[in-house]
């Protein structure tokens, strides 16, 4: 559950974006059958990215997410001449692939990350 006065905007069925209310944070969350490998479809999206605006990864690596495979993915990079930070999250299971995901402004990453660990912790698997 976004904070209060945050925007939704439903992209699919299994996409939906909430915005804060000065933009400067941007939270998604989607899901869809597991198809390849989360790390393959990944890096090969990282390599894409980066031909990107200033793309540069921090981190891509497996991990868990309560007790199923995981990865997370956190980088930065330009849009529209201002600076993001990203972090991924994606898991699996029971055959479902999931992703909690934030892009958020460098320079307000204590308030960002405490609202995205407060999503990410209370996300519910339907």
């Amino acid at each position: 559950m976004p904070p209060e006065g945050w925007r939704r905007d439903v992209k699919t069925g299994s996409e939906v974006h909430y915005t804060s209310p000065d933009a400067a944070q941007e939270l998604a969350a989607k899901s869809s059958l597991a198809r390849d490998d989360l790390m393959d479809s990944w890096q090969k999206s990282e390599e894409n990215a980066q031909q990107g605006q200033q793309y540069r990864k921090i981190r891509l690596e497996r991990t868990t997410f309560r007790g199923h495979p995981a990865v997370v993915w956190e980088y930065t990079f330009t849009l529209q001449g201002a600076p993001w930070h990203a972090r991924l999250l994606g898991f699996t299971v029971e055959g479902k692939s999931y992703q909690i995901n934030t892009w958020y402004w460098p320079d307000m990453e204590a308030e960002a990350l405490q609202t995205y660990e407060k999503v990410r912790d209370t996300f519910t698997v339907l």
